[in-house]
């Protein structure tokens, strides 16, 4: 994506951090980049290396897959020299580009930088080479105002913002929890109404004894006199942000409030990402789907129209913003983040919402309307079929995970490596969901993106949140957010518990409806395959038989189970025998609980070692004589190009990558439409 900025605020480049510098053999930094420019050059086969100066530089190891982003790459260049233009960076890629207004300016900054400087938080340092152009790289990404969006500078005097930064007293706590918190990303206080962020909504019934201060009135009286608002607002929400502090993307409830919802910014300026919301049958092929607005200190942004209901709004956590300086010369500039607060302004709705769009609205009466339109779709509804496996499922699987979550936690800690490099890619503010998160094992990698997990299994959602993640329970059909929210979706290890095509054809379609257009999912599912040629899946590689020959003659004790031991085989599927090849699609898969003595005593060793890139990493062998459960998991392990077959049957998602690893079948896919 390309960042070209129309706004700009002041900034002094004695800020930037301090970058480092190394020295390097020369013949070294030739052979890195020479290294780059081979993978850049199957990538993009026209753009070629120059062997004298241009005004486009290829930085070969700074890219979104390094976890690189505009406003580090910006905070190197610009503490060396002017004239940054542009940074381009490619989805999925380990380079990136910067132009430059001219050639001398592009020459300062590889003879100060290349094979000498490291961008913050890399050890390595830059590598780069003279280009003849930059890609052109499709992106959703724009810098104008969303539809419906007003932006109002200067709408308050520096006095008066003086003023509502001494308003609250951020160290004294309040009288009433409903009146105030302090969240994980900002401090807030509420007045009139409370503003509930987990419902992003007001109570109605229950209003505040604390109105809108006195001091607000003079510009509640300028809001209602410029024809902001028709009425004068009557809650406020005023959140604090000290630098590096954010919000996720969100919509305040449509029931909830009017038409109009107004942001006043004092202290600092701030980017705020607005993102296209309104679902797939509403997209308007003008509109792009990612606006980044920079709101000035003393600015009042209003979202009105469709910036306010079929628009996202959130706050990337970062240190820095990336703006365009004044002029055409001025290139970007930096400007670093300090405390900003925000009054948030908004008028309570009575009745329903007259926004039209079924596909976002969350009135009552349109929500029904909603729900009655597609319960005929539900396989477990619809014939008697979903609902057997809607029992099995509930039997082998939900049941059968809230009892084994705290040993099934023990023997998850190494997440897959091509799944983290999935989430690494992300662009930073990024929305991600995590379907059937487990125990979390991989949320908390990318610190620049917002992310959300949820699975079916209770206990497992505990789990997740004493280690301080954001989840919540629910099933994978039906996903209780609302469409096009999602830049990013990964379900890892989910899929192939669901006991019918119908349902897991209808899992994937919930993960495409909560994605976003040019949004991305990523799907694992366990291979019906564990062998590839000769090559045994780390599953198989499990039972030491087969380390030392293909016979799969299996040691007693180390797999086999005695069915009097079952707690949970209620069906007549067949029980797969543990670490050896599958023999059928649909089975059981024992899952045998260990003591609590010997899980404590193992857990040290478990944590430790590297987990098997494999769905069932299964506990170690139980060395004792002592009868321990085994419970029955059911599972569907997929053939060769099954899922990509499901997949390609849902609307609007192009499939961008099938692979295999490690015995598991895998998509990314795109949404499209």
């Amino acid at each position: 994506m390309e960042f070209y900025f129309r706004q700009c605020c002041s900034f002094k480049r004695d800020t930037i951090m301090e970058v480092s510098v190394m020295k390097q053999d020369p013949s070294k930094i030739k052979r890195k980049i020479a290294r780059c420019l081979a993978i850049l050059q199957k990538d993009f086969p026209d753009v070629q290396p120059s062997g004298k100066p241009t005004k486009f530089i290829f930085i070969g190891n700074a890219g979104l897959t390094t976890n690189a982003d505009e406003v580090c790459i910006t905070e190197l260049i610009t503490a060396i020299g002017p004239g940054l233009q542009a940074v381009t960076l490619v989805p999925g890629k380990s380079y990136s580009f910067a132009s430059f207004s001219k050639d001398e300016e592009a020459m300062v900054i590889v003879s100060k930088a290349n094979g000498l400087q490291t961008i913050r938080g890399c050890e390595t340092p830059v590598y780069m080479s003279y280009v003849n152009k930059v890609p052109s790289v499709s992106s959703s990404v724009s810098y104008e105002l969303p539809p419906g969006l007003e932006l109002i500078e200067e709408f308050i005097s520096p006095e008066e913002e003086a003023l509502l930064l001494r308003l609250i007293a951020w160290d004294d706590q309040p009288n009433d929890k409903a009146e105030g918190s302090v969240l994980k990303h900002r401090q807030v206080r509420h007045f009139g109404y409370e503003f509930k962020y987990g419902t992003n909504s007001v109570d109605k019934d229950c209003p505040l004894v604390q109105g809108i201060p006195e001091e607000l009135s003079p510009i509640l009286d300028r809001i209602v006199e410029k024809r902001i608002m028709p009425e004068i607002p009557d809650q406020l929400t005023v959140n604090r942000y000290l630098a590096g502090q954010g919000i996720p993307p969100h919509v305040d409830t449509h029931c909830s409030f009017t038409d109009e919802v107004l942001s006043l910014s004092v202290g600092s300026g701030i980017m705020m990402d607005f993102r296209y919301a309104a679902g797939a049958n509403a997209v308007n092929s003008e509109y792009p789907f990612h606006c980044a607005v920079y709101l000035k200190p003393r600015s009042l942004c209003a979202m009105k129209g469709s910036s306010r209901y079929e628009w996202t709004h959130g706050i990337s956590p970062r240190m820095t913003d990336v703006t365009s300086g004044k002029g055409s010369d001025a290139g970007l500039v930096l400007c670093p983040r300090q405390e900003r607060v925000s009054f948030t302004f908004r008028k309570i709705r009575h009745g329903d919402c007259q926004c039209g769009n079924h596909l976002v609205c969350d009135s009552p009466s349109v929500v029904q309307k909603d729900k009655l339109h597609e319960r005929g779709k539900d396989p477990a509804i619809s014939d008697m079929n979903g609902e057997d496996a809607s029992r099995l499922e509930r039997e082998h699987v939900l049941m059968v995970y809230d009892q084994i979550a705290d040993h099934f936690s023990d023997t998850r800690h190494k997440p897959w490596p091509q799944v983290l490099e999935f989430v690494a890619s992300l662009s930073p503010g990024s929305f991600l969901l995590d379907v059937g998160c487990g125990n979390g094992k991989y949320l908390g990698h990318n610190k620049s993106i917002f992310e959300s997990g949820c699975d079916t299994s209770i206990e497992l959602t505990r789990i997740c949140k004493d280690r301080g993640f954001e989840v919540l329970n629910c099933n994978c059909l039906q996903l209780p957010y609302r469409s096009s929210l999602f830049d990013a979706v990964i379900c890892i290890a989910v899929i192939h518990h669901l006991a019918s095509e119908e349902r897991r054809r209808a899992a994937v379609q919930e993960i495409a409806r909560v994605l976003c257009q040019g949004g991305r999912g990523l799907i694992y599912v366990w291979a019906l395959e564990q062998k590839r040629g000769k090559k045994k899946s780390a599953y198989l590689k499990q039972n030491k038989a087969n380390r030392k020959d293909d016979s799969g003659a299996v040691a007693r004790g180390s797999i086999a189970f005695k069915l009097e031991e079952d707690m949970t085989n209620s069906s007549n599927l067949p029980v797969h025998t543990n670490r050896t090849e599958f023999v059928e699609q649909d089975m059981l898969v024992p899952w045998k609980l260990k003591p609590q003595k010997q899980m404590e005593k193992e857990n040290a060793v478990n944590k430790g070692m590297s987990n098997s890139n494999n769905l069932l990493d299964l506990e170690c062998p139980n060395k004792t004589v002592e009868k321990v459960p085994v419970f029955h998991r059911f599972y569907h392990v997929f053939k060769q190009t099954e899922l990509e077959d499901l997949c390609e049957t849902v609307d609007g998602v192009s499939i961008l990558k099938s692979y295999y690893d490690e015995g598991n079948w895998c998509v990314i896919f795109e949404k499209k439409s």
